[in-house]
C-alpha cells in the first residue's frame, strides 16, 4: 500500500524530498495561516532551536524560498525546466545531494575519483568490495565492469564503456545491490545523440551507434536491485531480478531514455527488463521517466509465466514498441497501474500496453487515473490534442471517464 502526503510547499513530483519536508510540518501549517514574512521569521526561530539536534541540518535545509508555481503532471515533460519528472536536471552522479539514501554522505564534490589507473572501454574490469560497502563518487570505465560483493551501495558513481550486445555492468551479489544517483552511459558520448537537453529522448533515429553502445546491466545471482535517481541511456535494457515477496525490486525517480541505435536489428530496446521467462514480480516502479524510441517495451515483462505484485505508479511513459508489457498471455495478477502520464511526445510502433492484455479486478489488478498527454507536433500519430488530459484505458483508447474494469 502506498500512502502519499501532499504539502502545499511541495512540488507534486518531488517524492525524494518528502523526508526533509515532513520534518518541518509544523512550519508548513504556520505558512498556511501567516503571511510570508512572518512565517519565514517564525520558521527560522523554530528551526534554530532544533539546529543542534541530529535532525537540525535536515530541517534547516527544508526551509527554502517559495518554490516556482507547481506544474501538474499532465502538463510537464522531462527537460522542460520544471524538474517535475526525472531528467538531466535531477538524476545521475552530478546531481547527488547531501545525505542521498540517508547515508550521511556529502553532495557531489565536483569531480569523480577513478576506481583505478589505466581503465579503458576496451578492457574488462573486476571490482570486489567487502559485503555492506558504500561506494561513492567513483568512475568505472571498462568494456565490462564485473562486481563482486553483497549488499553493496553505489552513490553518485559513473559506469561507462562500450560493449555492444553484452553487459556494461555484471553483478554477482546474493541478496541486494543499490545504485543511487549514478550514471550508466556509453564512454564515447557526453550526451545522447539527437537529445539537446530539451526533450525527454531523441525524437529521431538512430540514437547511439551500435558499435559505440552497451547492451545491459545484469544481476547474475539473486540480488534484488534498488535503483533510484539514476541516468541510464545508450543501451538496450536492464536485466535485473524482478524481486521476491519479502524483497521487491524498486525503481524510483530514474531517467531511462535514448536507447541505442534504434535502426539496428540486433537489439530489443527495453527500459526496465527484459524479463522473458515469466513467473516474476514483486516490483515497485514509481515516478520514473521511461522514454525512448524503440522496438519493444519500457517495462519489459515479456514471458508467459504469471507476473504478480507489480506496481507502476506516477511515471512518465512515451515511445517504445508497446510501452508496457506485463505478460504476453492474460494471466498476470495483483498488478497496479495508476497515476501515470502516457505521452504522445515520441513515436510509438504499436501501443501503450502489449496486446491490451489486462486481467482487471477479477485478478486483483487496478488500472486507474492514467492520463494521455498530447501536444501539437508530437511524434505519436495515434493521438491528437483533442485527447490531451483524457483517461487512457488499457486498450489504448481515450475517454472522459476513468477505466473501472
Amino acid at each position: 500500500m502506498v500512502f502519499r502526503i501532499h504539502l502545499i510547499t511541495q512540488r507534486p513530483g518531488d517524492f525524494d524530498k518528502m523526508p526533509s519536508q515532513l520534518l518541518s510540518r509544523p512550519v508548513n501549517r504556520l505558512i498556511r495561516w501567516a503571511g510570508a514574512t512572518a512565517a519565514a521569521a517564525l520558521a527560522t526561530s523554530f528551526l534554530m532551536a532544533g539546529a543542534g539536534t541530529p535532525d537540525g541540518q535536515a530541517a534547516v535545509a527544508a526551509v527554502k524560498p517559495p518554490a516556482a508555481p507547481a506544474v501538474a503532471a499532465i502538463d510537464a515533460r522531462p527537460n522542460d525546466g520544471s524538474g517535475y519528472w526525472p531528467d538531466f536536471s535531477n538524476t545521475g552522479y552530478a546531481h547527488t545531494p547531501a545525505n542521498a539514501g540517508g547515508l550521511g554522505l556529502g553532495a557531489y564534490p565536483g569531480k569523480l575519483t577513478d576506481y583505478t589507473a589505466g581503465m579503458s572501454p576496451d578492457k574488462p574490469l573486476r571490482v570486489e568490495y567487502p559485503d555492506n560497502s558504500v561506494i561513492s563518487f567513483t568512475r568505472f570505465t571498462a568494456l565490462k565492469t564485473i562486481i563482486y560483493g553483497d549488499n553493496l551501495t553505489f552513490v553518485g558513481c559513473l559506469f561507462e564503456g562500450t560493449n555492444p550486445n553484452d553487459n556494461l555492468v555484471q553483478i554477482y551479489s546474493d541478496t541486494n545491490v543499490k545504485f543511487l544517483y549514478s550514471t550508466f552511459k556509453p564512454s564515447s558520448y557526453a550526451m545522447p545523440p539527437g537529445n539537446d537537453g530539451t526533450v525527454s529522448s531523441s525524437h529521431t533515429e538512430p540514437g547511439t551507434p551500435f558499435d559505440d553502445s552497451w547492451q545491459l546491466v545484469t544481476t547474475m545471482k539473486e540480488a534484488v536491485a534498488v535503483m533510484d535517481h539514476n541516468d541510464i541511456w545508450g543501451n538496450a535494457g536492464m536485466i535485473m531480478v524482478t524481486g521476491f515477496p519479502d524483497r521487491p525490486s524498486t525503481w524510483t525517480n530514474n531517467y531511462i531514455h535514448d536507447m541505442a541505435d534504434t535502426s539496428h536489428d540486433v537489439y530489443h530496446h527495453d527500459g526496465i527488463g527484459p524479463q522473458s521467462d515469466g513467473d516474476g514480480g514483486n516490483m515497485i516502479v514509481r515516478h520514473n521517466t521511461l522514454a525512448s524510441l524503440g522496438n519493444t517495451n519500457g517495462l519489459a515483462l515479456q514471458g508467459t509465466g504469471v507476473y504478480q505484485n507489480v506496481s507502476v505508479t506516477d511515471n512518465y511513459i512515451s515511445g517504445w514498441g508497446y510501452a508496457l508489457s506485463i505478460g504476453t498471455i492474460n494471466n498476470a495478477k495483483n498488478i497496479t497501474v495508476t497515476g501515470n502520464v502516457f505521452s504522445a511526445e515520441l513515436d510509438q510502433l504499436y501501443g501503450f500496453l502489449y496486446g491490451g492484455i489486462w486481467g482487471g479486478t477479477a485478478r486483483g489488478s487496478t488500472w486507474r487515473n492514467n492520463l494521455l498527454q498530447a501536444r501539437a507536433g508530437d511524434g505519436n500519430p495515434g493521438y491528437s490534442t483533442a485527447d490531451h488530459g483524457k483517461y487512457l484505458w488499457p486498450a489504448g483508447t481515450t475517454h472522459t471517464t476513468d477505466y473501472t474494469g
